[in-house]
């Protein structure tokens, strides 16, 4: 009985602290169909092209595979403009240079500026070539 009670204090005190489990996860897919591995991320900046001062998070796509820009809320209320910049670079670059040699040079291999209504069109994916 008392190991019961300890059991379910044990879970109520543990799910307080816990946040709301997200609803839905509304993804762009990002497909690299070429034979280098990319890394990549997404600003929500546009018209603002420039590449940001400091690094951000970059994901990553081998070759012939895909990854995920993720949300938790839909595009249409995290993009300010209706438009996403994503920013595709070699990982051999990234490995290579340091961020402000990067940045100054923008030396990336591909920007898309994709509005809302494109993503739609392109069923929420993106491919790299």
């Amino acid at each position: 009985m008392k190991m019961n009670l300890l059991y379910i204090l044990s879970i109520i005190l543990l799910s307080i602290g816990c946040e709301k489990p997200v609803d839905k996860v509304y993804s762009i897919r990002i497909e690299n169909k070429s034979n280098d591995t990319i890394r990549f991320y997404a600003s929500y900046a546009y018209p603002d092209t420039s590449i940001v001062s400091e690094k951000p998070r970059l994901d990553m796509a081998y070759p012939n595979d895909y990854s995920h820009i993720d949300s938790k809320k839909k595009w249409e209320d995290v993009l300010p403009n209706n438009i996403i910049s994503i920013f595709i670079l070699g990982k051999d670059t990234v490995d290579t240079y340091n961020w402000e040699k990067i940045r100054s040079d923008y030396n990336i291999l591909k920007r898309y500026d994709l509005s809302i209504e494109q993503l739609e069109s392109m069923n929420w994916t993106v491919i790299y070539q």
